[in-house]
């Protein structure tokens, strides 16, 4: 299992390029990231991995924070953090399970969030394996304290522990709150 800190983000279908732009621009000029690289899921429309070098549930809760007073994104819809990379296989989602859980305190909750695209392996055998292997906590599918996060896509499995489990970012929110606004 590889350290590969990042986002999975999505945008509308033919957006990709533009999503993936504004989020390098946010990540590198606004939060000072180093090592921002973007790039775009070839042969799945509207999704882009992002990788940089800073902790991405700190980067995420500082974004979640900036969108709250001022609309960053325009074509960004939602962004998933991910702090490990693996190949997708049921092998080593139950090796990124033992890493995860050592993120899971005794008293935690927590619960399973997994994603998948082009993958035959079944979400019920996704979510068994993971759940195995995590021997600490409780779970608590409604508002627990963490969410493990898998973002499976093709032959790369995306795994994080995350108190927030994603970040939606909605323009249309700012447009309602303007009075002046109109089309």
């Amino acid at each position: 299992m590889k350290d590969c800190p990042g986002f999975v983000i999505s945008s509308a279908r033919t957006h990709e390029k533009n999503a993936s732009s504004e989020m390098y621009y946010v990540l590198s000029e606004l939060l000072d990231q180093e090592e921002v690289n973007v790039s775009p899921v070839s042969g799945i429309s509207g999704l882009s991995i992002v990788t940089f070098q800073g902790d991405p549930v700190q980067v995420l809760e500082k974004l979640q924070e900036m969108i709250e007073d001022n609309p960053l994104f325009q074509y960004t819809l939602k962004i998933v953090p991910f702090q490990y990379k693996v190949s997708t296989s049921v092998e080593n989602l139950k090796e990124a399970a033992i890493k995860l859980s050592t993120e899971i305190d005794e008293d935690n909750t927590w619960k399973i969030n997994v994603r998948r695209r082009h993958t035959q392996i079944p979400r019920e055998e996704i979510i068994g394996t993971i759940a195995n292997e995590i021997n600490k906590g409780k779970v608590k599918l409604e508002s627990p304290d963490h969410y493990v996060i898998v973002e499976i896509i093709g032959k790369w499995t995306y795994l994080a522990v995350s108190s927030i489990p994603e970040l939606s970012v909605s323009v249309s929110q700012f447009f309602e709150e303007e009075d002046d606004f109109t089309f």
